[in-house]
């Protein structure tokens, strides 16, 4: 049987990575980490999505993960990073891959190598063939939310179809937003405010077309809400991840009924805590529940995604104390321990039976 974009797999150990967002130096670290203890050497490596974007050298990172897919080593699943790479839809931290984001992106996080000329038909066939989430005995992994309608969607569609399901879902998209003019109205918002969007200081107006386009979105496509969770219309414009926002994640893991174990990564969550007067608006879904702790309507999802793709912040404030705040994590299957780029082996909470 042809693999399909929903993977399945037996029952066996592993070592899930969370998001690494081109942080070479805290990928290979915690490789190293796995390789020196004999009961995590073997097992299969899950790398959970977003190899790509911001940090310093995606184009290593893809490369590393390839190589040991190809050897049997490890699988792979899709993040909202390699879909929107698939997509042709350049956003923040993109530069390495898109001419268009270099500049753009430099102050925020230069010095990243780029992807050559030769390079990126590989990467992009490479992410074509991975699929969007994986189903084992007693265990769901994705990247951002298992949604069961999603993954329905998604169940049967070969692995190398990914590029005409985007396709497919876009056109779909924008038949819809032909209604009241919505597709044409949203163009002429995001050209008169587009500068303005990616800048902090010179927010614009509450774009109701634009906030309209992406509720739209979130309903229609399952790729969205598999890779980038499931979202609601924010009544207040906020500004994260280099850009004003219109729609907001929901922790749609307490309306989850499902009581099998779902790993998680994209939620940018933090070990430690970011400290008095220090803005972390990622970690808000996360208030009360420790950093360690499963969470969820049954304790049943684990975010590992603990913002080693952050590490950009370090880099241009040295000195700050925040060098360590980042990390890149695995979690070991079945144990439900934590192994980090550091070293550090931690139980995780709260988990469920």
């Amino acid at each position: 049987m042809n693999p399909t974009l929903l993977h399945t797999l037996d029952a066996q150990p592993l070592a899930v990575i969370g998001d690494i967002h081109g942080e070479i130096q805290a990928l290979d670290a915690l490789l190293n980490q796995l390789e020196r203890h004999p009961e995590t050497q073997d097992r299969l490596m899950v790398f959970i999505g977003d190899l790509c974007d911001r940090g310093p050298d995606s184009v290593s990172v893809i490369h590393r993960v390839r190589e040991l897919v190809e050897q049997g080593r490890a699988l792979a699943i899709l993040g909202n990073h390699e879909i929107n790479l698939l997509a042709n839809d350049a956003k923040d931290g993109s530069g390495w891959f898109f001419d268009s984001r270099e500049a753009s992106d430099a102050p925020f996080y230069a010095p990243f190598a780029r992807a050559s000329a030769r390079e990126r038909p590989e990467i992009r066939d490479f992410m074509c063939n991975l699929p969007l989430a994986i189903r084992m005995p007693g265990l769901r992994i994705v990247h951002a939310a298992w949604d069961p309608a999603c993954i329905q969607a998604i169940a049967d569609v070969p692995c190398g179809n990914i590029l005409e399901l985007i396709r497919d879902q876009q056109l779909n998209l924008v038949q819809a937003a032909h209604t009241d003019d919505l597709y044409a109205r949203h163009v002429a918002e995001l050209e008169r405010w587009g500068k303005q969007l990616e800048d902090p200081n010179d927010p614009p107006p509450y774009l109701d077309a634009v906030a309209d386009f992406e509720a739209l979105e979130q309903r229609l496509n399952p790729i969205k809400r598999l890779t980038s969770g499931i979202e609601a219309r924010s009544p207040q414009p906020f500004f994260s991840g280099n850009r004003w926002r219109y729609s907001d994640r929901t922790a749609w893991w307490n309306e989850d009924d499902d009581p099998t174990p779902v790993l998680i990564g994209h939620y940018w969550r933090l070990f430690e805590s970011p400290g008095q007067g220090t803005a972390w608006r990622y970690g808000r879904l996360f208030d009360g529940v420790a950093p360690t702790a499963w969470h969820g309507r049954h304790r049943q999802a684990f975010c590992i995604d603990y913002s080693v793709g952050a590490r950009w912040r370090a880099r241009k404030s040295p000195g700050t104390g925040s060098e360590n705040r980042y990390r890149l994590a695995a979690m070991l299957w079945p144990e439900r321990d934590l192994l980090f780029d550091d070293g550090a082996r931690v139980s995780t909470t709260d988990a469920p039976a």
